[in-house]
This record gives structure tokens, sequence and C-alpha cells, in this order.
């Protein structure tokens, strides 16, 4: 009995041993990698320089355009060709698909202003010019929207687009003119109205080209430091009588 005792023992001590040079193995624990964030091609981040330079080139597009509206027939060619680059620079541009519907509404739009001034430029088209220009005020508010819906989705800053329907660039033709002959300031808002929005200013002794009115005559729509904006009436003097200018609809 002792002597089975003892090779009992014995095994006891060589399977204790054996467990301690051979450790069970644990099952392997998986740790998931970090996942990688792929940043939103809308996104603010990505889509504000790229809606900086539509909104640049716009507006470029919309000064250089006044001036060729005041350009006489033989010398259109100069500010054509410089609308003509200002619109293939943009157009070129590669944008994500939340914006391609801007870029869109940007090119039809110019491009509805260039035939206007090539007809212009053409004799024998001049009498049918008008229908680009008419066709251009729906293509610019087509512009607003979508600018306006970019803007709003991508929770970026509105910064209001230089410029304003293309009829009243034919408008200005008439050349009113609004002085400021006060020693103060005047604000020049977006919309007709004393709460709205100041978008630019019309400093003591600097005048503005007036392109409209309201109906009642209390405000008035001019294009003053490349902005197109509002003036109260009663803070400016005009140079023509009041109904001479002609009535427009407040851009909504």
């Amino acid at each position: 009995m002792k002597k089975a005792a003892v090779i009992i023992g014995l095994v006891v001590i060589s399977v204790s041993s054996c467990t301690s040079f051979f450790p069970v193995q644990e099952p392997p624990i998986y740790t998931p990698l970090p996942l990688t964030m792929t940043p939103d091609p809308c996104g603010p981040e990505s889509i504000s320089a790229e809606i900086e330079m539509i909104r640049g080139s716009l507006n470029e597009f919309q000064e250089v355009a006044f001036i060729a509206t005041n350009t006489p027939r033989e010398s259109l060619i100069s500010p054509v060709m410089m609308l003509e680059e200002i619109r293939q620079n943009l157009i070129s541009l590669v944008v994500p698909e939340c914006v391609q519907d801007l870029k869109q509404g940007y090119s039809d739009y110019t491009a509805s202003l260039l035939r206007y001034f090539s007809k212009l430029m053409n004799k024998s088209a001049a009498k049918i010019a008008d229908i680009d220009l008419q066709n251009s005020e729906t293509l610019w508010k087509i512009v607003e929207t979508e600018y306006e819906n970019v803007i709003t989705n991508a929770r970026l800053e509105f910064q209001p687009l230089t410029g304003t329907e293309s009829v009243l660039l034919k408008e200005a033709e008439f050349g009113a003119i609004a002085i400021n002959d006060g020693d103060k300031s005047v604000n020049v808002r977006a919309q007709p109205d004393l709460d709205a929005k100041i978008v630019s200013s019309l400093e003591p002794g600097v005048q503005a080209m007036v392109v409209g009115r309201t109906e009642k005559g209390d405000w008035i729509r001019v294009y003053v430091l490349g902005i197109y904006g509002w003036l109260f009436s009663e803070t400016i003097t005009l140079n023509v009588d009041m109904e001479k200018v002609v009535v427009v609809n407040p851009t909504p």
C-alpha cells in the first residue's frame, strides 16, 4: 500500500510539473481596428473652396457684364472675351455631385448673357438679342436658388451673390444716378426694408447707378462698388425725376 501511495504521489507531482511547463493557451482576443472616417464630399470643409470660387467668379462676371452693357457695340469684343474667359475657367472646375446643379446653372446663365452680347455686336441679330436677355433673368434666379440650397445644406456662412436679375443690366442704360449729397454714409440694404441686411454703403459725395425703384418710390435699387442693393430714397438725391425710374420687384 505504501508503495502504491508513493507511486500515485509521484504521478500527481509529475502531472503538476508538466502543467506548469506547458500553460494552457488562452483563446486570442481580437481588437477591432478603429474605423476610418471618410470625409463628406459635400461637407463644409470639402466644398467651401469651390463655393467661394464660384461666388467670386459670378461676381466678377456680373461686374464685367455691367461694363459691357455700357460699352458701344463696336467695342464690345473686349469685354465679351473677358466674359468668356471667366466662364470657361469656372465650368472647368471639378465639383462634387451636390454642387453640380449650381455649376450647371452658372454655365447656363453666363452662356445666355454671352449670346446676348454677341448678338448685339451683329446688327442683323441685334433685334432678337432681347430674348437671351430675358432668358438670363430666369436663369439667374435658378443660380440664386441653387446657391442658397448648397450653402444651407453644407451649413456654410451665407455670402450674398453680387448682382441681380440680368434685366437690370438693360434697365441701367437710362443713366439715372443716386447721389449721397449729405455728410454721412448711407446704408445699402439687401431688400427694401430698414431691417434688411446692410450689404454696402454709399459714402458722402459718392454716386451709384440706379437700376430701378419700388412702386411707391420709397426705395431705390442701385449698383455700387460691385454690389446691388436698395437705398432709402429719403437719404439720397436723384439726377432725374422719380417717375423716369423703372419699377422693379425686390429679389426674394
